[in-house]
């Protein structure tokens, strides 16, 4: 019988209230279960962080409805790049962080979500007791499944994870900037430092945020580090005398090999699963697709208990294969500057991870066999793997990427045939898979 302050705690209990364990209670809650959201009570240290948003998580986040009424995204904002010799210039949104945050718990509350204010402890191994989560209140609740998406802070990435390749310990220096902006202009910029890099970004309304990304190990006192960057950072962000104005953040920020995944009854998420390298870009977006991923795992377990196997097998792979490709993204990246290579926060990364590329090398086109999420389940289907998605693509828009292949082989007659006016755009989509996307992308701008 359970106790008074043991609760069975319904179906979905998500441990972190960031973009991964909010959109997983949101995914609970479209599948009808019963979900509590265990999250802290903000920190006002990090109220109004800063955060790149990159193209597709936002499209994404838009197309399922989870942006209504949202204000905290600016941009797209022009994006100015000194990085190994090269002035490039794009544009990036940026997404305040705790706003954004607040806001996908307040819609997955709305959405019926009940929201505890506090943390959780995940007590019991899996094996020969059904896991349970011991709230910072004292109570004891034993729900059907565990999203854990406590970040870099889950005791199984704390204790787990392994650094990729023996990564030097790095840290990220954040905060807000005061002083006299009126000649700065509204914008972000990206600049390569000899003791690291900065990311600087100046919003319409004249605030400005800057994150330094350098070694963990250094006698000088944080503040100081970041506003020697700011300073050292002026060739490529031209700015008056600016100090730091309030409380400085500091994070960990090396790259982390995924937890290991053993009970999907009880999964990882985002930071808490794998930490990916700042410097890829990829965070927020990693963090949004591995809760999918559980996602999909869990309907999976559901719709067919003999199918663990499979799903921890598209959970490990899939981990594993993001996290290597996005540290070494982030090695190619540093490896282009070398106006720094002989200072030591350059020369201890630029050959790690390891020496294999980024993106896996392959001439033509083959049909084979792989897991993928179909309807929202994980299943083995055919892919077609190609010099572009060497991994293999599923599909073309909503069409069978193996299909339209192979009907192409056959001429581009037989899909005018099957496919009236669509077919140019299918022969395009096709055409665009035979480029590796390391001869694309040459550089962070």
């Amino acid at each position: 019988m359970v106790g008074a302050m043991e609760q069975a705690g319904g179906d979905l209990v998500v441990l972190g209230g960031g973009p991964a364990g909010a959109v997983s209670a949101i995914l609970g809650l479209r599948d009808g279960l019963r979900v509590t959201l265990v999250s802290p009570a903000p920190v006002p240290s990090r109220a109004g962080r800063l955060e790149g948003l990159s193209p597709r998580l936002h499209q994404w986040l838009a197309r399922e409805g989870l942006l209504n009424g949202f204000d905290g995204i600016t941009g797209p904002l022009p994006r100015r790049v000194d990085w190994a010799g090269i002035s490039g210039s794009n544009r990036e949104f940026v997404v305040d962080r705790a706003a954004l945050d607040a806001h996908l718990c307040a819609l997955a509350e709305a959405r019926g979500a009940r929201r505890v204010t506090g943390t959780g402890r995940i007590v019991g191994s899996g094996e020969s007791a059904k896991r349970s989560v011991l709230l910072s209140d004292g109570r004891r609740v034993f729900p059907d499944w565990i999203i854990d998406a406590r970040g870099r802070s889950a005791p199984r990435m704390a204790s787990g994870a392994a650094s990729l390749g023996r990564m030097p310990a790095t840290v990220a220096l954040c905060g807000w900037l005061e002083g006299d902006v009126s000649g700065v202009e509204a914008g972000i910029a990206l600049c390569a430092l000899p003791q690291g890099w900065l990311w600087r970004v100046a919003l319409p309304d004249g605030r400005i945020w800057a994150q330094f990304l350098g070694d963990a190990a250094d006698p000088e006192p944080a503040p100081a580090r970041l506003v020697a960057a700011i300073t050292a950072g002026t060739r490529c962000a031209p700015a008056p005398t600016l100090r730091l104005a309030g409380p400085l953040i500091a994070r960990e920020a090396a790259p982390r090999l995924p937890a290991p995944v053993t009970d999907l009854r009880c999964l990882p998420v985002g930071d808490a699963f794998a930490a990916m390298d700042p410097l890829s870009g990829h965070g927020q977006f990693w963090a949004v697709s591995s809760a999918l991923a559980a996602a999909a795992a869990r309907r999976t377990l559901t719709a067919d208990p003999a199918s663990e196997d499979r799903c921890l097998r598209y959970l490990r792979e899939r981990a594993a294969e993001t996290a290597w490709r996005m540290a070494r993204v982030g090695r190619d990246f540093l490896a282009l500057e070398t106006r720094f290579s002989g200072q030591p926060f350059w020369a201890a990364r630029r050959a790690l991870p390891d020496s294999l590329p980024a993106h896996e090398s392959r001439e033509g086109f083959a049909v084979a066999q792989a897991l993928v999420i179909d309807n929202g389940l994980i299943t083995e289907r055919e892919v077609l793997k190609t010099p572009c998605s060497p991994a293999g693509i599923g599909w073309f828009g909503r069409l069978p990427a193996p299909e339209i292949y192979r009907l192409a082989q056959a001429g581009p007659e037989a899909l005018r045939q099957r496919f009236g006016p669509q077919a140019e755009a299918l022969l395009a989509a096709i055409e665009s898979e035979r480029t590796s996307p390391h001869q694309r992308v040459e550089n962070p701008s």
